[in-house]
């Protein structure tokens, strides 16, 4: 026991070490002490005195060309929307003894879907801890995964799981990881420690990753954890409602209850049509699209609002006014109003502002980041 704690406070101490050596990697968010760092970090933009000029160093200032690299996603009014209506529905799931719903968020690669999923997860954990009173001991609300490489066998995604909580062994050297040739069963461990941990919500992202074959596999331990621990589930992923919806008639053949069903009222002479829905086709679906700039005027100016966002957030001392809002026509035909794309440009066309002198954005760095993507 003494060596497996020993171990878990080397692996924390190594993320923390992580984390503050480049903080906005992906991989400590799957797992409790990054999440954590992320649910309470509040990150402060480089300070820039009113009608300063830049520092003789500044072109070198790894503090704000980190910052600027790693823009936030500003939200929009519909995402905004939907992680209120979402962390309002996992709340209306925490007091129910049955009936809990899953949510999906679905929509095209690169429209925010994850910075969704996280937005609603470090929303949810942060409000049930402010009901308790703060974070308190032994207490893990909010479970972040994505779905395993090899997504067939249920263990692999208890693994992932166990790898959140900590629960898995730490390899003790390179021969060790060499001779894994699959993951232990660490199902009761990570049961034991979600019930006691009293885990509200159970975070799962990349579900494209996985056919509906693979998730009929898992499906009965989800719903293992839903109707006995009470933990809400929201998955995320392009394509995520139809693989769901075909892996539930898998993994519950509702195809087969549907015709044994319809014939039953055929016998009793009562009318077949219409069939009441499955219970997939009511699963509630957060769809994201690209952002929209047609003729519309709401649209367009919702368009110029996340602009608008994103210029506050930039800290460039020759900034002008409207630098990105008065480019929107051309923004959106490079990015095509995907969030994750015009993140990118945006966040390099800053940098390239800041390792140039220029400490503004126009055409010019907003050429030089367009060309370094493909779309």
């Amino acid at each position: 026991m003494k060596a497996s704690v020993e171990l878990r406070n080397k692996r924390e101490a190594r993320l923390r070490q992580q984390l503050q050596d480049t903080p906005m990697r992906p991989l400590p968010l799957f797992q409790l002490t990054g999440w954590t760092h992320f649910v309470d970090e509040d990150v402060e933009p480089p300070a820039l005195a009113p009608g300063s000029s830049p520092a003789a160093n500044r072109k070198e200032d790894e503090q704000a060309i980190a910052y600027h690299r790693h823009l936030r996603m500003v939200p929009t009014d519909a995402m905004t929307h939907m992680q209120d209506m979402v962390v309002k529905a996992v709340h209306n799931n925490s007091g129910r003894r049955d009936g809990l719903m899953d949510h999906v968020i679905d929509g095209p690669a690169g429209t925010g879907k994850t910075c969704l999923l996280r937005a609603i997860g470090r929303t949810a954990q942060r409000e049930i801890e402010t009901a308790t009173g703060g974070r308190q001991a032994n207490t893990i609300p909010v479970v972040h995964i994505t779905t395993p490489a090899d997504p067939e066998p249920t263990v692999n995604w208890i693994w992932e799981i166990g790898s959140y909580l900590g629960l898995n062994p730490e390899p003790k050297s390179l021969t060790e990881v060499l001779e894994m040739r699959r993951h232990q069963d660490v199902t009761l461990p990570v049961n034991y420690v979600l019930e006691t941990a009293q885990t509200r919500l159970l975070l799962i992202d990349d579900i494209d990753r996985a056919s509906p074959q693979h998730l009929a596999n898992v499906l009965p331990y989800f719903d293992y954890l839903r109707n006995k621990l009470g933990i809400s589930l929201i998955f995320c992923g392009t394509g995520a409602s139809h693989r769901l919806h075909q892996a539930r008639i898998l993994a519950q053949d509702l195809t087969r209850v549907s015709e044994e069903n319809r014939v039953r009222l055929e016998q009793a002479g009562q009318p077949t049509d219409p069939l009441s829905p499955s219970p997939t086709a009511l699963l509630p679906v957060t769809w994201l699209h690209p952002l929209p700039l047609g003729t519309k005027t709401e649209e367009q100016e919702m368009f110029r609002r996340v602009l608008t966002s994103f210029e506050a957030d930039l800290r460039l001392h020759h900034l002008e006014e409207n630098a990105l809002s008065k480019h929107a026509a051309e923004l959106h035909r490079r990015t095509s109003g995907y969030f994750k794309a015009l993140t990118y440009v945006i966040s390099t066309a800053a940098v390239i502002a800041i390792q140039s002198g220029s400490e503004n954005i126009t055409m010019k760095e907003i050429d030089t980041a367009t060309a370094q993507i493909r779309y």
